[in-house]
């Protein structure tokens, strides 16, 4: 759900103890922005590692191994970067390099399989956060469309079905050129 909020240049702080999920919490993330999830693995002997995704890539960081919070800098990454999400392990190591507008995820190990998950955000997140999570009319019918809808934008599989139907029909046409303000949304 987080990944699905992010639109590249987010910086996010994986707090936790060992073994508390900060990499499984990192696939999770990897899979949300499209990347091969089952390519991410604790990138603590290389200290950063890249992978490609369908919307934005994600750059998973171990700092563990960081002797001062310099090397992270030194290390080529630019955080901040926007076709990329930063997701940094063991973020308390460098705090001093992490950009005021970092989200902070803490992980706390409750039981062997279960996590506590606190997210903490800056208010310009937490703003386009309740932007998206707010309830669209449905494409067809304009019925309420739950945020985490398996049909969305649409509010039933039937609805997306007549949609489909009306593409193949040949009735959605661009009668004229695209423009900048077609694209912009409310």
């Amino acid at each position: 759900m987080l990944a699905s909020l992010l639109v590249g240049g987010e910086t996010i702080a994986l707090r936790g103890d060992l073994g508390a999920g900060k990499t499984c919490f990192a696939r999770g993330l990897a899979s949300g922005l499209g990347c091969d999830e089952r390519q991410v693995s604790s990138p603590t002997f290389i200290v950063l590692q890249r992978y490609r995704g369908a919307r934005i890539d994600l750059v998973h960081v171990d700092a563990y191994r960081l002797s001062n919070p310099e090397q992270l800098r030194d290390s080529g990454l630019e955080l901040g970067a926007h076709d990329c999400v930063a997701a940094i392990e063991w973020s308390e190591r460098v705090e001093s390099e992490l950009p005021a507008d970092t989200i902070t995820v803490s992980l706390v190990a409750t039981s062997a399989t279960d996590r506590a998950i606190t997210i903490s955000a800056p208010a310009n997140f937490i703003e386009r956060v309740s932007w998206s999570m707010r309830a669209r009319p449905c494409a067809i019918c304009k019925a309420p469309v739950a945020f985490l809808g398996e049909t969305k934008p649409f509010c039933s599989k039937r609805c997306r079905d007549v949609d489909l139907g009306r593409w193949i029909d040949g009735r959605y046409q661009i009668s004229r050129p695209i423009e900048q303000t077609d694209l912009d949304e409310d």
